[in-house]
């Protein structure tokens, strides 16, 4: 039985999918991948911005991976892309657009949340009464998470209003597009879950995490030393590719058998898949509401997934020529300013591969879970309230020379509590009903590149086992 070639089926060929029909690879099964869509990817997108010759290739979804998590980083490696890691090189992590005005984003903070009382003391992002209010979860009682709660509901009862709507809201809602009062926190912020957990308060808990944490998710002590800390240079806290992020999907495709890939290819139920009786093991690695289709015999599949919700994302990127250079990687955009963007990332300033003295490469991000007003905007319509809402934020000296527009109707899954609990019940009662299948993708694992591809593997290991 040893010497029999096994085959595994993979439905999706996002970087969840293609991950784990890498891993089956490795292992020296037969893998055929099928996508419903015409390219390979799924959210990761890198695309000319232009029609020119020349046009920057650049990435209309993540631009970015998280340098602590190992297996975006292993992933690399493997792919023999090491030599293409980038780095950010802007002086400043990010702004703040609020009261018609820039705020640096206060360092000697994790997801917002400061590490200790002195880290919001030189920022007037949060008024005096605001530190005040926050300060008060070191002498409050500890919490109770028996059970989960959402980010806000935490966030407004230990540290108040003002400092959950102006600095946490933009960094953890941002992340995920969501509404933090709807987020669940263990799924979404384990950090904060952690630090209520152990030590009973946000600010004392993540203080005394924060020498492992570092730089994480949300901001850092500046390379100026704020508060009176000495300059600390801290290793990278995210890499990217000289060819953007859609360069792990050019190198997976590349490595596997084209024999074995299949775009517009749909599978929307388990008897499509072609020559069934030959296929040793299955990854889903689709959105939900594929997967409730395809698995809609499991009670748990159909109870918990049919109808996760999704976040929608509607994007413009645009060069501006003879825009002077951003000091930071880009700005976000509270969702308490009232604004329909929501971040615009100043690539040309965050990354070494499109810096350029003449020009600035911007993408304006907008859309929020439960805001969908620019999804229902045309291509200019979105494009000219984009652009004149940033320059409100930074005056624009002309008009843009390219403009690409991305839209992600379904981008984001949003995670309410308990969201964890329903992953694991989902995964169980799959494995009961059809043991030779996994799932694997943003649904259930994080959103992050290093989630998406630690997802897809974990699936393929435990049915290559």
């Amino acid at each position: 039985m040893s010497d029999v070639v096994r085959r595994a089926v993979v439905i999706g060929g996002g970087i969840a999918g293609l991950s784990a029909a890498w891993e089956f690879h490795r292992a020296g099964w037969t893998v055929d991948v099928y996508e419903a869509s015409d390219r390979w990817g799924g959210k990761i997108l890198t695309s000319p911005v232009g029609d020119e010759p020349g046009a920057p290739m650049v990435d209309a979804g993540p631009d970015a991976v998280l340098m602590r998590a190992e297996a975006g980083r292993e992933l690399v490696e493997q792919l023999g892309l090491t030599d293409e890691m980038t780095h950010p090189i802007a002086p400043k992590p990010a702004y703040l657009f609020l009261d018609g005005r820039l705020h640096v984003l206060p360092g000697g903070t994790v997801l917002g949340v400061p590490v200790d009382p002195l880290a919001l003391e030189h920022t007037d992002l949060i008024s005096e009464a605001g530190r005040d209010r926050a300060a008060r979860d070191l002498t409050m009682p500890p919490g109770d998470l028996a059970d989960d709660v959402t980010i806000g509901s935490l966030c407004r009862e230990r540290l108040g209003d003002e400092l959950t709507d102006r600095l946490i809201d933009p960094l953890v809602g941002g992340i995920n597009a969501s509404d933090i009062d709807r987020l669940s926190l263990r799924a979404a912020a384990p950090l904060l879950a952690e630090a209520m957990t152990e030590h009973g308060s946000l600010i004392r808990g993540l203080g005394k995490m924060y020498p492992q944490i570092g730089a994480a998710l949300g901001g850092d002590r500046d390379e100026s030393g704020d508060h009176g800390n000495r300059p600390v240079k801290r290793p990278p806290v995210f890499f990217s590719l000289s060819g953007g992020v859609g360069r792990i999907i050019e190198r997976l495709t590349e490595e596997l058998p084209a024999t074995g890939l299949h775009l517009g290819h749909p599978i929307r139920a388990l008897n499509e898949i072609p020559d069934p009786t030959t296929v040793d093991a299955i990854v889903v690695a689709t959105p939900a509401r594929v997967v409730a289709g395809l698995i809609g015999d499991v009670p748990a599949v159909r109870a918990h997934l049919a109808d996760l919700p999704y976040a929608g994302v509607s994007q413009a990127t645009v060069i501006i020529p003879g825009q002077p250079p951003l000091d930071a990687a880009g700005i976000l955009f509270p969702r308490v300013g009232g604004t329909m963007l929501t971040a615009s990332t100043w690539l040309s300033s965050k990354w070494p591969h499109y810096r350029a003295d003449d020009q600035a490469l911007i993408r304006l991000t907008s859309g929020r879970y439960g805001d969908d007003r620019t999804a229902r905007m045309d291509d200019a319509t979105l494009t000219a309230t984009l652009l004149g809402e940033l320059d409100q934020a930074v005056p624009l000296v002309a008009e843009p020379s390219a403009v690409r527009i991305q839209r992600w109707p379904s981008a984001l899954p949003q995670y309410e509590p308990g969201h964890l609990d329903r992953v694991a019940e989902v995964r169980a009662d799959l494995v009961r009903h059809h043991p030779r299948i996994r799932l694997a993708g943003a649904a259930y694992d994080g959103i992050g590149i290093p989630a998406c591809i630690a997802g897809g593997r974990q699936a393929a290991r435990e049915l290559l086992a």
